[in-house]
């Protein structure tokens, strides 16, 4: 099971409407796990709930994580009850940071799009452009302001000359053909928000290169979660030769742990990568919001959690 660490509630703070960030810090005063912009953390929360939120803050930082968490009434519950029961001093449990949405700093020019709570990972990554001083320009789009967290800080710091802001109530929906449409060499984009928004940009950057656009989820999309042709197929274990079946109704990870078989997880919904197991042989159908296109080609890995099988069997390297 993932190492989980222990930390203190040490600030609350009121972002916009129904969001709020969570300042947490060790209780012992000691650094924190290294991270780097875009990464995010486990918490582990009461009832054996595990919920994943992206790491706002600057990457340099060692004596604090800061998660903006917004509180979604028809959600699967963790985000009201961090809302509803957390408090300053409260003692919790996370695990060590991860990062399935890598800043590569190579560029020479990027574009940050966020839309609503999906602005979190992007403020870790406009501060750390600003530091090495990257050109960059960071696209904020909300339904309205009451909506738009960390506005005081993009508003009235060295970062409001990167940030374009955007309200659906004043401006409408953001033109991510205008915007992004056109391929820009030497250019990254990087967005993460609400599906709509992330089905948009996907459209609009259809012809950049691959590799140069990059997409952080915090919902499933629509057309990745089961399917009424499911099929069953089997698994084989490459270090006994055990052989499982799959059957439509079941996932790889529960028939898994159904026979002994433990593997660290916690969406359950492939967007945390928690579960990435390598795949040896067999063609995955690949369900995930983690691994790229590319990744998926090459066929190399697979989210237990979600994924199925295109072939007959699928062998793990477990």
């Amino acid at each position: 099971m993932a190492e989980r660490i222990k930390v203190l509630i040490h600030a609350i703070k009121d972002q916009a409407l129904n969001i709020k960030t969570y300042e947490l810090v060790s209780p012992d005063g000691e650094p924190l796990p290294l991270f780097t912009p875009g990464a995010h953390i486990d918490f582990f929360l009461p009832d054996n709930l595990i919920r994943q939120y992206s790491l706002s803050n600057s990457a340099d930082e060692r004596n604090r994580y800061v998660v903006g968490i917004q509180k979604e009434e028809q959600g699967r519950g963790g985000s009201c009850l961090i809302h509803d029961q957390f408090k300053i001093g409260d003692e919790i449990e996370i695990s060590a940071p991860r990062n399935n949405f890598k800043l590569d700093e190579t560029a020479q020019r990027y574009k940050l799009i966020a839309g609503g709570i999906g602005i979190t990972p992007i403020m870790s990554m406009a501060r750390r452009l600003k530091s090495i001083g990257k050109p960059f320009q960071l696209y904020y789009a909300c339904r309205n302001e009451q909506r738009a967290a960390f506005i005081e800080e993009l508003r009235s710091t060295e970062l409001s000359k990167h940030v374009v802001l955007s309200y659906d109530d004043v401006h409408g929906p953001l033109n991510t053909l205008a915007l992004f449409g056109r391929p820009e060499p030497n250019v990254q984009i990087y967005c993460c928000g609400p599906t709509g928004l992330m089905d948009a940009v996907k459209s609009a950057t259809n012809p950049w290169s691959e590799g140069s656009v990059r997409f952080e989820h915090f919902s499933v999309s629509e057309d990745i979660g089961p399917k009424d042709d499911d099929g069953s197929f089997e698994v084989i274990i490459q270090s006994t030769g055990r052989v499982l079946k799959i059957p439509k109704d079941k996932s790889i990870l529960s028939v898994l742990e159904e026979n002994g078989i433990f593997i660290d997880h916690a969406c359950c919904e492939g967007i945390c990568g928690t579960c990435e197991t390598g795949l040896i042989d067999g063609e995955a159908d690949h369900r995930d919001m983690i691994l790229t296109e590319a990744e998926k080609q090459e066929n190399k890995q697979i989210m237990v959690c979600c994924s199925r099988a295109k072939t007959s069997t699928l062998t793990l390297d477990l």
